[in-house]
């Protein structure tokens, strides 16, 4: 049976309490990492790991690329969370002291209710009117197949607003791999994506030819995995996230990415807070390689979900969500920041170090 472990890497530090201030302009179990990857979480509990020695020593980054990019989830026709976020992006990029701008904006899935010309309209005219972005790229999520039309015109509707080339496709940020997979098919009894094997199959040879390079390989897709980020873990997850993808599907995506360890897959679609424990873990697969895959939440803007006592899920009292993310790949070196953008804080962190 697979197993995922929590994104601790070696070491696990504690941010200050309440999280790090963003700065703005004015105005499964737990397993001893291999040395070939290295993450480093800041999270909310503290930690104590007994590592031997040698397992300190964290391979040397390859040299590569640099690249920015942020990312949001899960706006379903939240505009002015969507404002808000953008807004601080930008500080974020103005930074003197930060990365820079980013390189590219991600929206995660589900830009908008459920797929409507009105919503695409009102969506797109926020990003307009939001500061100036080098480029946005787009996953499509289940929202955007909620309309009752058929799902060729819906899946049109995203491809024209957005401006991707298909609903799965390959568009490297500064020579930065950057893979998206996407549902060809409105959500149905047994799934809320449907990947196709034309699919599967181009990912399964476009992860190869990513993998041939130094560095990381992002993977973004609106739906989780089982026993991935948080709400998908255990019974409870394997209840509330049995269908996310059909089962065949689900089994060989998860087979595919368990040979590359150089994968970051980050995912939307649950609205689980960013501050967990369990946001970013480490995903290993039967016959796939020890090492396994990172796994990423990449947070939303709408409706904060969590798992009740029961086991069913439950949307926070006050429903309020606006969280992201930030990456910057540097080489070998990917660091991860959460970011609550209401608190104005970073609630979570890790540094992914893949060596060659």
């Amino acid at each position: 049976m697979s197993g995922s472990t929590p994104a601790v890497g070696l070491v696990i530090t504690r941010p200050g309490e309440g999280g790090r201030r963003r700065p703005h302009s004015p105005g499964g179990p737990v397993t001893r990492p291999s040395p070939r990857i290295r993450l480093v979480a800041a999270a909310v509990l503290a930690l104590s790991l007994a590592v031997a020695p040698a397992a300190l020593a964290a391979p040397a980054p390859q040299a590569g690329p640099r690249a920015v990019l942020d990312v949001v989830s899960d706006v379903q026709g939240d505009l002015p969370d969507l404002a808000h976020t953008l807004a601080d992006l930008d500080d974020l990029g103005r930074d003197a002291d930060g990365p820079g701008p980013a390189d590219a904006l991600v929206v995660n899935g589900d830009l908008v209710p459920s797929g409507t010309v009105a919503e695409y309209e009102a969506f797109t005219a926020a990003l307009a009117a939001g500061p100036p972005r080098a480029r946005t790229l787009a996953a499509i999520g289940n929202h955007e197949y909620y309309t009752g039309e058929p799902d060729a015109v819906l899946t049109e509707r995203f491809l024209r607003y957005t401006g991707m080339p298909a609903p799965y496709h390959r568009s490297d940020v500064r020579g930065v791999p950057v893979l998206f997979l996407g549902s060809v098919a409105a959500p149905g009894d047994d799934a809320y994506a449907v990947l196709g094997d034309e699919q599967l199959d181009w990912f399964d040879r476009e992860l190869d030819r990513a993998s041939a390079r130094p560095g990381p390989v992002l993977v973004f897709s609106h739906h989780p995995l089982l026993d991935t980020v948080s709400g998908t873990r255990g019974a409870t997850g394997a209840d509330n996230y049995c269908c996310q993808y059909p089962r065949p599907e689900h089994d060989r995506l998860l087979q595919i990415m368990g040979d590359h360890p150089d994968v970051v897959f980050l995912t939307g679609h649950t609205h689980y807070d960013l501050g967990l424990d369990d946001w970013a873990v480490r995903r290993t697969v039967p016959g796939g390689h020890p090492e396994g895959f990172t796994a990423v939440n990449t947070g939303s803007l709408q409706t904060q979900w969590s798992t009740a006592p029961d086991g069913s899920e439950v949307a926070a009292p006050t429903r309020a969500m606006n969280q992201g993310l930030r990456l910057v790949v540097d080489g070998g070196r990917t660091v991860v920041e959460a970011h609550d953008f209401a608190a104005d804080t970073v609630v979570n962190r890790i540094e992914i170090t893949t060596g060659g």
